[in-house]
């Protein structure tokens, strides 16, 4: 199913470069007749949802998404009433803008819906993790190194995914109330630290999960990584974010459906208090 997801996710970000590139040529080399404006709208109909996603994952720090893009999906609806508006004929710019819509809205529902394995429930033992050149991680012994009353741990989907970046940006607003309630920060991607912006990860450490390691494939969706990364990059780790007690016990969890929208810092905030009852 992973593969089917990442396929249609590039066809369907190629398809929406496409028809705006066509929008381009038309207008360039004067093809359009009486609807030049037509064709406007659909260049901003095709190209509102790649360039948001483009800005979004640039300025992580400064544009946050939601789960319906809105200010994608708002331009996607202008472009359309522009061109239902402009093209008096009915011609092939109506058809291609009404079909983006639907390509926009099976990518927002459907192409980057997470689906999550059996996970652990509130009040059971967190598993261990295997971590890329630190061996075994449990929360239990974690919190007794540390002398911690308990842990956040945060799986970020990958730092080429915006909504990662943008989470983890959030982060940093969070480190004082997690060091007031002396609770422990554990951030985890299936990419080596590297891989992050250094302005994103400054004051924070994001560490790899050994793909192949135990416990990893709850944790971790084989061959869902964007198809433009292979080979390089194959999997990528289901956002989610739990918080554990000192005894390695979950007090609670937050599995995303949609990677897009993984848990925010008021959401983790509000949970804090749970380490203390």
């Amino acid at each position: 199913m992973n593969k089917f997801k990442v396929f249609f996710t590039f066809i369907a970000f190629f398809w929406l470069l496409l028809c705006g590139a066509g929008a381009i040529y038309a207008i360039t080399k004067g093809y359009v007749g009486n609807s030049l404006f037509a064709w406007v709208g659909l260049l901003i109909n095709a190209w509102a949802l790649p360039v948001w996603m483009l800005l979004r994952y640039r300025s992580p720090e400064k544009l946050a998404g939601d789960l319906r893009e809105s200010a994608a999906f708002s331009c996607v609806l202008v472009g359309l009433a522009i061109v239902l508006l402009t093209d008096s004929e009915r011609g092939l710019p109506v058809y291609l803008a009404i079909g983006n819509l639907f390509v926009l809205l099976v990518y927002l529902y459907h192409l980057s819906a997470v689906g999550h394995p059996k996970m652990p429930a509130l009040d059971e033992e967190f598993p261990p993790l295997a971590i890329a050149g630190d061996g075994n991680w449990q929360a239990a012994a974690f919190c007794r190194e540390k002398g911690l009353d308990g842990v956040l741990v945060i799986f970020l989907r990958g730092s080429y995914c915006a909504d990662s970046r943008h989470q983890l940006h959030q982060v940093h607003n969070l480190l004082a109330d997690l060091a007031r309630r002396n609770i422990g920060l554990l951030l985890l991607s299936g990419q080596p630290e590297n891989k992050w912006a250094a302005s994103l990860t400054a004051g924070v450490q994001v560490q790899q999960l050994e793909m192949s390691g135990k416990n990893a494939v709850r944790f971790a969706a084989p061959s869902a990584a964007p198809l433009i990364l292979r080979p390089w990059v194959r999997d990528a780790v289901r956002p989610s974010a739990w918080l554990i007690d000192a005894e390695g016990v979950v007090l609670w969890r937050e599995l995303s459906m949609n990677y897009r929208v993984p848990a925010g810092v008021d959401l983790l905030r509000a949970q804090l208090f749970r380490v203390e009852d």
